[in-house]
């Protein structure tokens, strides 16, 4: 296998390694390449839903999807499916990290490409850490102990979200928001494995800064959303039929650009909720 990274502030492109028979020195090379750039990717990767789940699951529990704003795969209960056309535009445009509204946050989303528009349809992927480290001193002794609340429902209450509550769909997300009240979370994280800081934030969830006046926090908020936003810290992925792109949500933001309706864009995610693997 080889490992190239994609851009200096995050993201490896790894190749010559079929996931679908991976070996356990591949793994873990996999893992260290993910603990070093955040995120990798793959092409070309011709594998079932179950052996994307059995993929990520070399790396800690891979919990049953559950049926809220995605539906589930019918050969593997563990994996979501994002589909998007004309009746079902996208709505997960804003940079965010998966699960940042629960207590314990997801730690790897591995999602694959199945059906994706020839042109459009990226995903945007920001470091994290890279924002962190281009703060001033200042800012970063300012942040130090700060806590923000992040909430499902800052997202999920906006009418860009209003057919996920509907049918089914409904009662899932009504049971999501029961199992995750509003949560605090560091403002910025040291990342348990390499030890490096990076910002905990996003627009999607954080609402506000504990212990902080409002005013104050939403100014302080509105900066670092507009900071992890600059070019910068990213790095732009394009999709093709069978890319796989695996990434860390302690240290990583990513937004999926909506600029492809009405055409057809269809993947798979499973979530990984403990990183597992010894260090």
């Amino acid at each position: 296998m080889q490992i190239r990274p994609v851009s200096l502030p995050i993201g490896a492109e790894i190749t010559d390694i079929d996931l679908g028979s991976i070996t356990d020195d591949e793994a873990e090379q996999v893992h260290d390449a993910l603990m070093q750039f955040g995120v990798v990717f793959f092409r070309d990767q011709d594998i079932t839903p179950r052996q994307q789940v059995d993929f990520a699951k070399r790396y800690g529990h891979v919990p049953a999807a559950q049926k809220a704003s995605f539906g589930i795969d019918e050969d593997a209960p563990e994996i979501s499916t994002l589909t998007y056309d004309r009746e079902r535009p996208p709505n997960v445009n804003h940079y965010h990290s998966d699960g940042l509204f629960r207590e314990k946050p997801e730690f790897g989303s591995v999602l694959r490409a199945i059906e994706v528009p020839e042109l459009g349809g990226d995903t945007i992927f920001v470091s994290g850490t890279a924002a962190y480290e281009a703060l001033s001193d200042r800012m970063q002794r300012y942040l130090d102990g700060v806590y923000a609340i992040n909430d499902f429902m800052n997202l999920h209450s906006r009418p860009s979200k209003s057919r996920s509550w509907k049918g089914d769909g409904g009662k899932g997300m009504a049971a999501v928001h029961e199992q995750n009240p509003p949560v605090a979370h560091p403002v910025v994280r040291t990342h348990p494995v390499t030890g490096k800081k990076s910002l905990f934030v996003c627009q999607s969830f954080t609402t506000y800064l504990a212990d902080m006046p409002e005013r104050e926090g939403r100014g302080v908020l509105e900066f670092l959303f507009e900071h992890v936003s600059l070019p910068e810290f990213q790095y732009r992925f394009q999709w093709r039929p069978n890319s796989i792109a695996f990434w860390d949500n302690r240290c990583t933001l990513h937004y999926a650009v909506a600029d492809y309706w009405p055409r057809y864009r269809h993947m798979l995610r499973c979530s990984i909720r403990l990183d597992e693997v010894p260090v």
